[in-house]
């Protein structure tokens, strides 16, 4: 005689549940661990633990606001007057994508961490990075861990990273966006996207640049937060600050992402004159370049070296913002220089 069917549903019903039981078995908990484990004594259910971590972020309660699509990163010290016209080219590119503004300030004493956090918008954090000692100027931490602080805090899957002497052109961030959803429907696995940019006012061509191996790096952009977590974040311990950029972008490839570029996202860099000279003779920047060698060295052939350099964009400012923006930084350096020679 046959069972009938509800019968056999609950028998098999009653197999299902002996056979998972069976299979979430607690595993033995060691003696040691017992003083530190409340809830031991219940032999509870532990979650399956995954292979990695996922990045993605789960669905968010319906009384809180939806994370933001780009969240943009910028660093700064004692350049109010800079960080200013900076977060104003951000906030006009976030008009038409929803975003956040994270600043991490190395403790100004230029009156930009007061303006910060009267900024609705911005979320600040203010970690003191140098001090005085015996009449010199330390760093407490590298610009990885720096920048690190805000890369972690970012709540969207994309994180842009720009300077404070930085100026976004309009479109730069939905621009750049569009171009890694394009290549992402291409089937490329992008890591992050490069904006063009140059060092006003030494530099006439906007460009982005290659750097060891011929690998396309991040000097001013977006990278996903995917990507930053498979590359391990940017390097904390070898680089102090120059090279950490191009170790994350070379970082990203090795995790296997593509960084592209964006053509029409735009980033005017100002460069003083003060930190030209600085750059020209700087041994941070000569160790920096060593300890990039030192930690890739299947790439520093004379063909890998070869492969280093820009690729340039054929466009021009017609509007002439970096002049408009940064004009009166050039007036103000000048005037010192003049006061020194009548002297």
């Amino acid at each position: 005689m046959r069972p009938d069917t509800n019968t056999f549903k609950a028998l098999a019903r009653e197999f299902l549940a002996a056979l998972t039981e069976r299979s979430v078995k607690p595993a033995a908990i060691p003696p040691a661990h017992l003083p530190f484990l409340a809830d031991a004594e219940s032999e509870p259910i532990r979650p399956r633990q995954k292979l990695a971590p996922s990045t993605r972020a789960a669905k968010r309660p319906p009384s809180i606001d939806p994370r933001p699509e780009i969240s943009v990163v910028l660093g700064s010290y004692n350049r109010r007057a800079l960080l200013e016209r900076a977060i104003e080219s951000v906030r006009a590119n976030l008009d038409s994508v929803r975003g956040e503004i994270i600043v991490i300030d190395g403790g100004s004493t230029d009156g930009s961490i007061e303006w910060l956090v009267t900024q609705r918008d911005i979320i600040t954090v203010v970690q003191h990075n140098r001090y005085e000692e015996q009449g010199q100027t330390r760093r407490r931490m590298t610009w990885g861990q720096f920048m690190n602080i805000g890369f972690r805090a970012a709540g969207a899957e994309r994180v842009a990273m720009i300077s404070d002497d930085c100026y976004l052109l309009p479109g730069a961030i939905a621009n750049a966006l569009g171009r890694m959803d394009e290549a992402g429907g291409a089937g490329l696995q992008v890591g992050a996207c490069a904006f063009y940019f140059r060092n006003w006012p030494q530099e006439e061509a906007y460009y982005v640049q290659r750097t060891l191996g011929g690998n396309l790096m991040v000097n001013h952009g977006i990278y996903t937060r995917e990507a930053l977590a498979a590359a391990g974040y940017a390097n904390e311990d070898d680089y102090a600050f120059y090279k950490a950029d191009s170790d994350l972008s070379l970082g990203i490839w090795q995790a296997g992402y593509a960084i592209i570029d964006a053509p029409q996202s735009i980033c005017e860099h100002f460069m003083s004159a003060e930190e030209t000279a600085r750059i020209s003779n700087n041994a941070t920047l000569d160790h920096d370049r060593q300890q990039l060698r030192n930690r890739w060295p299947e790439l520093c052939s004379r063909t890998g070296t070869r492969k280093m350099g820009r690729k340039l964009l054929d466009w021009q400012d017609d509007a002439r913002t970096a002049e408009r923006v940064f004009g009166d930084q050039l007036t103000q350096q000048a005037e010192p220089q003049r006061a020194v020679s009548s002297v």
